[in-house]
Order: structure tokens, then sequence, then C-alpha cells
């Protein structure tokens, strides 16, 4: 299931502090977001993503990267110009939708019946054979 999306590779770098430098606890937040975009990210990308993994970056999006971008835009000593606020919400919304897409994509294909487990392997294990049409 490989897909092209249409997020960006990475997410803003920190802009220059205009005045002090950014406090420890910016400089952490967004090294945290940064590596959970680049994870999250690369699972938009692996061929056998199933639903369970694409739901946990989903999550990992909508509740923690979207709470740490709005905890950021509320600093207000020393706070992070609003245009790179607005590029990190509209980075993480991108992001959180093409994960949605992906997961639905992911669901309709585990919905499908596998054709790749003959029904003789499917009974060989549950132990009962299925029953022949000779039987009834």
């Amino acid at each position: 299931m490989s897909h092209t999306p249409a997020v960006p590779l990475a997410l803003p770098t920190l802009p220059p502090a205009a005045g002090a430098p950014w406090s420890a606890e910016i400089v952490n937040a967004h090294q945290g977001l940064t590596s959970t975009f680049r994870i999250s990210r690369a699972a938009l990308n692996l061929d056998e993503s199933d639903p369970i993994r694409l739901g946990h970056h989903l999550e990992r999006t909508e509740v923690f990267m979207s709470s740490i971008v709005e905890v950021l835009a509320s600093h207000t000593i020393n706070p992070l110009p609003r245009q790179y606020i607005d590029e990190l919400r509209s980075t993480v919304s991108t992001l959180a939708k093409e994960l949605q897409q992906v997961l639905q994509e992911a669901k309709t294909v585990f919905a499908q019946p596998s054709y790749f487990h003959p029904p003789q392997l499917m009974w060989s294990l549950t132990a009962k054979p299925p029953k022949s049409p000779m039987s009834m």
C-alpha cells in the first residue's frame, strides 16, 4: 500500500529567536514533535501498514502532536512567531488527514477476503474439514 503523500518531508525548523534564545521547553517540545512527525510520516509509506499501526499514528498526531502545537502557540514569554505556529498546525493537520485516508484504505484491504489461505489450510488450522456436498 505504498502511498505518495502530500505531507512535507519534515516539520518546519525552529525560526531564529528574535531576542533571547528559545527556552529548553520550546526546544525539547520541537524535538519531540519532529521525532513523532518523522515516525508517523514514515508509516504512510509502509507497504504492509495495518489498521492498528496506522490508528496508533493517527492518534499520536491528533492528540499528542496537536496538543504540543497548542502549548507552543500559548507560550507568552518569548513567543514563537504566529506564522510559524500556523505552518506547524497546517503540517500536522495535513499529516492527520493523510493518515486518516491511508487508514481507511487499510481497513478496506483488511476487510477483503484473503486469497492467500486456500480452504485446505484454513480447515487444517481448525481441524474441521469442510462438509462435502456428498455427505449431506
